[in-house]
């Protein structure tokens, strides 16, 4: 028998009297990943957060965790303004420093005393993760990749720990993406893991489905849950058109149960006035066959309520969300070069320029390592929009998708939001697209803050798909991150029916190729080639 990290019995949780999940029974099994799916907003995020015992909402319920836990949240992952700091080890930094100086006290000695071994696995694990191997680097220098490596190093060091992992894989490139793989196979304690990655989730040996109706169990990969989910909905299907049959066999009967109760009164009234029996004998077969005749049709009564309750209760599991809705505005029709950078500074590395030029309806995907400089590229092209000089030109009106929505207001509602963004809507068409979104009801009133990462950003799409001015250019950086697998597939289609020009930075090949955008350009080569002489 597997041993198991934690045994979860009677889990539920309420938040603004609407039940998140109830009554949730399920173990986490040491020593193996397994993977948490489900649709944007439906609560993975907070599951995670009460097994984490972080959760400021009060659930019900017993988690029993057999070993040391460890949490990776989806936002504000690193506490510490330096490497040293972020992984923990500052004290033990110093004290190595003092003793290498010669100036070390005999708490320094107590403090390094089995440690002696840190600083090399230290230089190790930032190596392998390509991470700078200056303990004292600010991380405010990091990519947005790299601060999700550096957070992953914390936690990988953490040996003795179940791994608590909230979409790790957000904002990682392919080779880091690998790299996190085999950490999380070299783990030996185990992981549970938020994710919307086909890559990984293909990796784990357990997938969690998190839905309206609990928590369903699959064993094996991604790929497995995919064809066992299918069968499910085959034989599920199969199940409801049984029951409609079997439905409406038990109308049929009853009715004809009805009709042989009539018949035999009428027989009945038929002999009395006859006289052709005796009054009393009548009577006495009269209240007898009525006594049977009422215990069979509620008989038949039951049975056939309790069909219909199983039938509505399969046809529920079947039903389909409403398919969600969503295309990005019309770009203004332009042609010709509508971009162009001669040799713009790059903002961190001397002697560095950009060179680049785009043409209306030209859709590129922007590739690079983490921390190679795609998001600083694309706020560069942000702000140099509407803009004209020797060495710059812009002719295209611009919207910027950046990896923390952060042109939204997080202690607004969503509605809010939008209605901020662009006033001349009014709230009903804002509620309407939202609803397409399946974001409905007080779900649009809450705070942003509150929503889940992959509801904030749909309502950042919303914001851009309808801005108050029309556009012909989306800057779009890592937009597929926190969306359900649904929803991208969703996003990929408004990407590729939109009309104006598009510069998309994602680490996901798959998200890609469903947008239809080819045309690849390596922003080392927007450098490396073009550099100040």
């Amino acid at each position: 028998m597997t041993q198991q990290a934690c045994i979860i019995q009677q889990l539920s949780l309420d938040i603004h009297s609407k039940n998140i999940f109830d009554q949730l029974h399920f173990n986490l099994p040491i020593q193996q990943c397994t993977g948490l799916i489900g649709r944007n907003g439906q609560g993975k995020s907070l599951l995670m957060q009460c097994l984490a015992q972080v959760s400021k909402f009060s659930f019900i319920g017993q988690i029993h965790w057999q070993c040391p836990v460890a949490y990776l949240s989806q936002f504000n992952r690193l506490r510490g303004n330096t490497i040293a700091q972020v992984l923990d080890v500052e004290d033990l930094v110093e004290a190595f420093k003092r003793i290498e100086n010669n100036t070390a006290s005999f708490q320094d000695y107590d403090l390094v005393e089995d440690k002696w071994h840190l600083p090399f696995e230290w230089q190790q694990q930032l190596e392998q993760a390509g991470l700078p191997l200056d303990l004292n680097f600010s991380v405010h220098l990091l990519s947005e990749g790299q601060k999700t490596k550096l957070a992953l190093c914390r936690l990988f060091a953490l040996k003795d720990h179940y791994l608590l992992l909230d979409e790790p894989s957000n904002h990682l490139d392919s080779i880091s993406r690998q790299w996190l793989i085999s950490c999380l196979k070299a783990h030996a304690m185990g992981s549970l893991i938020i994710s919307h990655d086909r890559l990984l989730l293909d990796e784990m040996q357990h997938i969690l489905e998190f839905n309206e109706f609990g928590l369903s169990h699959f064993s094996g990969n991604y790929t497995h849950y995919e064809k066992q989910s299918a069968l499910q909905r085959h034989a599920l299907e199969q199940d409801v058109e049984q029951e409609k049959r079997q439905l409406k066999q038990q109308v049929v009967q009853q009715h004809q149960t009805l009709m042989k109760n009539q018949k035999r009164q009428a027989s009945a009234n038929k002999k009395r006035k006859t006289g052709s029996q005796a009054k009393v004998i009548l009577d006495f077969k009269r209240e007898q066959a009525t006594q049977q005749s009422g215990q069979l049709i509620r008989q038949q009564q039951r049975q056939l309520h309790q069909e219909q309750l199983s039938l509505c209760n399969k046809k529920q599991r079947l039903e389909t969300v409403k398919p969600q809705q969503f295309e990005f505005s019309s770009a203004v029709q332009k042609s010709g070069e509508i971009l162009r950078l001669t040799n713009t500074p790059h903002p961190y590395l001397q002697n560095a320029h950009f060179n680049f030029s785009l043409q209306s309806k030209e859709k590129i995907h922007l590739v690079g390592e983490n921390g190679s400089g795609k998001s600083t590229f694309l706020r560069i092209l942000s702000r140099n929009s509407s803009n004209e000089n020797n060495d710059s030109l812009s002719l295209s009106r611009s919207l910027y998708l950046d990896q923390n929505f952060s042109f939204l207001n997080q202690r607004l509602s969503a509605l809010e939001n939008l209605m901020a963004l662009n006033p001349d809507q009014t709230t009903e068409f804002w509620r309407n697209l939202l609803g397409q979104l399946r974001l409905r009801g007080d779900k649009v009133l809450q705070p942003l803050a509150e929503l889940s990462s992959g509801e904030q950003l749909k309502v950042a799409l919303i914001s851009m798909a309808h801005p108050l001015n029309s556009f012909d250019l989306l800057l779009l950086d890592e937009p597929e991150n926190h969306l359900d697998i649904d929803s991208r597939e969703l996003l990929a289609k408004a990407i590729q029916s939109f009309n104006g020009a598009i510069i998309l930075v994602s680490h996901d090949d798959y998200f890609v190729k469903q947008c239809g955008i080819i045309h690849e350009v390596k922003i080392a080569a927007l450098l490396n080639e073009r550099r100040a002489s």
